[in-house]
């Protein structure tokens, strides 16, 4: 048998291990505020719907601060530094991605649902 093609099939397998490695390194997990306590991560995400009435914003240092409601109903404020999105308080649904540092959780990346045009109006 040649080495060429037993050669070319090892690369190609080490290559998709690479690859479903990297993704799976990559991958979080939806959790609740309470799993991301007990897991632990620094890139966990949560979704909920934002309190009304809790977002503090300030643009100058680009923080943010809102309470946030899990599926689970657990309330938890969330911090975040970075890209500050302006439509936080029409968005039904926000997607946290951070950790749980004391009784916050500390967001890098924040995830916006959208509300759609396209769903009828209620009566």
């Amino acid at each position: 048998m040649k080495a060429g093609p037993v050669l070319t099939a090892v690369v190609a397998a080490g290559a998709m291990v690479a690859v479903i490695s990297a993704f799976a390194a990559n991958a979080s997990p939806y959790v609740t505020f309470e799993q991301a306590r007990n897991t632990g991560g620094d890139r966990l995400h949560v979704v909920g719907e934002v309190v009304k009435d809790s977002i503090n914003m300030d643009v100058y240092k680009h923080t943010l601060s809102f309470r946030l409601k899990d599926s689970a109903g657990t309330i938890m404020t969330v911090n975040h530094r970075g890209d500050l999105p302006n439509n936080l308080s029409q968005a039904p649904k926000v997607v946290a991605v951070g950790e749980v540092k004391g009784d916050r959780f500390e967001s890098t990346s924040l995830i916006l649902k959208c509300p759609t045009k396209y769903e009828s109006e209620k009566k």
